[in-house]
């Protein structure tokens, strides 16, 4: 066991569940930091809970120190109710968590789950916030941030999504008639993007990275992360 600390915010989401699945499997992490507003319910000597109000996260400080962050946060605005909630959860909730990495004595890794298509100046809402998410996050000059973009997710949520279940089935419909590389663009297990986030994490490579769909897949193929600048973007 490596001795370092992980730590994660939004263990309950689809790719943060899984992300924490595939810590709890593997033996890098001696502690695992989970933050939440409330309890996982999940048994392990490894995991530590800290239930928050990530409205004040600034104040919890002292109480946060990890070698590597993962941010899982994000809502959608069925469940946020307004573009002001779901700025709050995917913008302004994971820029508080990158500074109080960067003032961590321990820190050493930033990861966060985007999305395909992430780009400020999009006048889609959602992808615009995400775009404004990333570049927030590299301003910040962290000594190493990791940048996710999936494309459609797959795996279970507790909450019913119409269009995402629409988009699946097409999916599926289309996968007879797409082979190659374009269908993996198209859409990417949760599993995959989380065993991707735990082998570039632990990769030691420095700087600022942009994971597109393919690269992800294929470490999570692969068990193992080797830099490959066609699929992933150096800033």
């Amino acid at each position: 066991m490596a001795g370092k600390t992980a730590l994660i915010a939004g263990a309950t989401g689809l790719v943060g569940r899984e992300l924490l699945n595939t810590l709890l499997s593997k033996d890098y992490y001696s502690k695992i930091l989970i933050l939440g507003r409330r309890s996982i319910e999940i048994k392990d000597n490894r995991i530590e809970e800290i239930i928050i109000n990530f409205d004040e996260l600034a104040n919890y400080q002292d109480q946060i120190s990890a070698h590597d962050y993962y941010c899982c946060l994000g809502t959608t605005m069925g469940q946020a109710k307004s573009k002001e909630a779901f700025f709050r959860v995917d913008f302004t909730y994971p820029v508080e968590l990158g500074k109080l990495a960067k003032n961590d004595s321990q820190f050493e890794t930033f990861c966060i789950v985007s999305s395909y298509g992430a780009n400020s100046e999009s006048a889609l809402f959602y992808n615009s916030v995400k775009g404004q998410v990333e570049e927030a996050l590299k301003d910040l000059d962290l000594k190493t941030l990791h940048i996710f973009q999936p494309s459609l997710l797959l795996g279970y949520r507790p909450h019913f999504r119409l269009w995402e279940e629409m988009a699946k089935l097409a999916s599926s419909i289309l996968s007879f008639f797409i082979i190659g590389s374009r269908l993996r663009f198209w859409a990417i297990r949760g599993s995959q993007v989380a065993e991707a986030m735990y082998y570039i994490a632990t990769s030691d490579q420095e700087g600022t990275h942009v994971h597109k769909p393919l690269e992800m897949q294929k470490i999570a193929h692969q068990k193992e992360y080797k830099f490959d600048s066609s699929h992933s973007e150096v800033t």
